[in-house]
């Protein structure tokens, strides 16, 4: 499998490379496709029905939005504060929360849910809105935190999906994925493609993943594929370290 994928990564280098004086030269996405089981063990959780991530990248591990057709949505979000807002009894906030809010649609705008969970806490300002907090350490959502936080620690990245990408499901319903980019000008700051190919190898091998190689188009300045030059990456370097431990 190595030396397959070693050559058809050189391919996909090659043809973005001949392009001059272009930092992006070079650039390519590899996909690792996990199967359906591959983390059949880990500990799920989610509020209830009809609910679906917040289509942000440092919010979805612990964050969920529900529309309740009414006009209003209920939001729940995790693992937020202590912040400079009373606590549940009204004195210090001193420990980290599972927020669950509901309230019209509306009153949720200028909350910035969208770049950081912290903003449920200004949903304190509005009237309407139906507040209840519990204490994020003993609930569901902190083991399933946990859990990932551990996975990532030992491995260097963790399976993207619905869950933890704001895009569903881009290579099919329950197909998780995680999806490396090599910016082989920039190789110094991130990994070569020597160092990709290492990786992706070892990540297949483990997990027993499909892989899919995506080059780099000049023209529209875009990885080719589905997840293009998403920021929503595994990188390289961390796979790396996490592998050497």
């Amino acid at each position: 499998m190595q030396r397959s994928l070693r050559r058809q990564i050189e391919r996909a280098i090659n043809l973005s490379w001949t392009a001059k004086n272009r930092f992006d030269r070079g650039t390519i996405g590899v996909a690792l496709l996990f199967p359906h089981d591959a983390f059949a063990d880990a500990p799920t959780w989610t509020p209830g029905p009809g609910f679906q991530a917040l289509n942000n990248d440092g919010v979805t591990n612990s964050a969920f939005v529900r529309d309740n057709g009414d006009g209003t949505q209920t939001v729940v979000v995790g693992g937020i504060g202590p912040a400079q807002r009373p606590g549940r009894d009204g004195g210090v906030w001193t420990e980290e929360e599972v927020w669950t809010v509901t309230a019209p649609i509306d009153d949720f705008d200028g909350c910035g849910l969208g770049n950081n969970a912290q903003g449920i806490t200004w949903m304190l300002d509005q009237p309407c809105a139906v507040i209840h907090r519990e204490p994020y350490t003993t609930h569901p959502l902190a083991a399933v935190e946990t859990y990932w936080e551990n996975f990532e620690d030992s491995w260097g990245f963790q399976p993207r999906g619905e869950r933890r990408y704001y895009g569903g499901w881009p290579f099919g319903e329950g197909r998780e994925w995680a999806y490396l980019i090599c910016r082989t000008e920039l190789a110094h700051d991130e990994g070569d493609e020597v160092a990709l190919l290492d990786a992706v190898v070892k990540l297949a091998d483990l997990f027993g993943a499909e892989v899919r190689i995506y080059p780099y188009n000049l023209q529209k300045r875009e990885i080719t594929g589905p997840l293009g030059n998403t920021y929503q990456q595994t990188y390289i370097r961390d796979v790396k370290r996490a592998l050497r431990k």
